[in-house]
């Protein structure tokens, strides 16, 4: 199956799903993140911003800044694949972004909060519109994430409804060379570990 008509078919399986559904099942990833030792141990959280039907990080973020932690948010650079990590503080910590042209939101540029450097035990919280056992993604098609994970020298961690985790993505061909995995996924079952082949 073509790149494309998987992405396709995931969007509408994933708008597909009811809100409840959605809630419960996010509810559960939630908790497997908040439970794994890898969230305990990180100083600063990158987290995506969810929008529509994605797996919800609002909770996430509000625990981790409740907790003490750094939480930087994402923001695009224009022009460019890549992406900048900015720091947000507070409760009304969403009222600070504005959306972005992807219609995302985004925090304002300031060279006050951007990040510049990661520790190695930072923890990133990774989208997809799927994720396969071998830890591989199914994205929006920007490439921005496989930039960023490149670089990121801390733990990556996807975030994923069980409905959404697939077997491989080689398989369906819907993987590209440049394509990066993450070592870890959280599912309503669990954080657990993305298998490797051989």
């Amino acid at each position: 199956m073509a790149k494309a008509e998987l992405r396709k078919e995931l969007m509408a399986q994933r708008e597909a799903l009811g809100a409840a559904a959605r809630v419960a099942a996010d509810g559960r990833i939630a908790r497997a993140v908040l439970g794994w030792g890898g969230f305990r141990e990180a100083p600063l959280m990158l987290s995506y911003i969810s929008v529509g039907a994605e797996v919800d990080t609002r909770a996430l973020i509000a625990a981790a800044l409740a907790q003490g932690k750094q939480v930087a948010v994402p923001r695009c650079v224009p022009g460019t694949r890549c992406m900048e990590w900015y720091r947000i503080e507070g409760p009304k910590w969403l009222e600070g972004l504005r959306p972005s042209a992807f219609g995302i939101p985004e925090p304002a540029e300031n060279p006050d909060t951007l990040l510049g450097s990661f520790p190695a035990n930072a923890l990133a919280l990774v989208p997809g519109l799927a994720f396969d056992r071998a830890g591989f993604r199914i994205g929006y098609g920007g490439g921005y994430y496989d930039r960023f994970l490149a670089q990121f020298p801390g733990r990556a961690l996807g975030l994923v409804r069980n409905g959404f985790l697939l077997e491989s993505l080689a398989t369906l061909g819907a993987a590209d060379a440049h394509d990066l995995p993450v070592p870890r996924l959280a599912t309503e079952a669990g954080v657990i570990a993305a298998m490797r082949e051989g």
